[in-house]
């Protein structure tokens, strides 16, 4: 397992081993998953309040990273509900009735409409990328864009 830590200045991450999951996603605020797990790697009651969570490894039917109960205690937020309930890390919490798919945002309407993002600094958020290339294209673009004009990152030409 691989815990990544961000500095105050967004410019450095430094990557280090753990080998206790559960603490490590207890002492975390902001957790990846991109894995090709069929069973839940985080537990829900690891993940403290105010964590967001971006479950990017779940994309295929059967794929499993978070526990579905978390999803009990969180707001969730998705590229494509449609997609996202067939092959997503959503489609677990709905087939267990855990939630329904009208209770998942998409990722375009929660940025148009601020009453659908977080409530409260303890929500738990969780983003369930399924990769839908365009958003995908858009936002490494804006990332890219952003950092050049903070002059940080390092621009590789392939």
């Amino acid at each position: 397992m691989v815990a990544g830590l961000i500095d105050h200045r967004l410019s450095e991450v430094e990557f280090t081993g753990v080998t206790d999951l559960p603490a490590a996603v207890q002492r975390s605020q902001v957790i990846v998953t991109a894995t090709p797990a069929t069973k839940p790697l985080i537990q829900a009651d690891w993940v403290q309040p105010g964590t967001h969570l971006n479950a990017i490894g779940a994309d295929m039917e059967g794929k499993q990273e978070l526990d579905a109960k978390l999803f009990q205690r969180a707001q969730a937020y998705t590229d494509d509900v449609p997609q996202a309930s067939e092959v997503g890390e959503i489609q677990n919490p709905i087939k267990a009735g855990v939630i329904k798919p009208e209770q998942v945002a998409e990722i375009g309407n929660a940025l148009l409409d601020p009453t659908l993002g977080r409530h409260d600094a303890n929500a738990i958020t969780i983003f369930d990328s399924t990769g839908i290339a365009l958003q995908d294209l858009a936002a490494a673009n804006l990332a890219f864009v952003r950092a050049k004009e903070q002059g940080v990152g390092t621009q590789v030409d392939l």
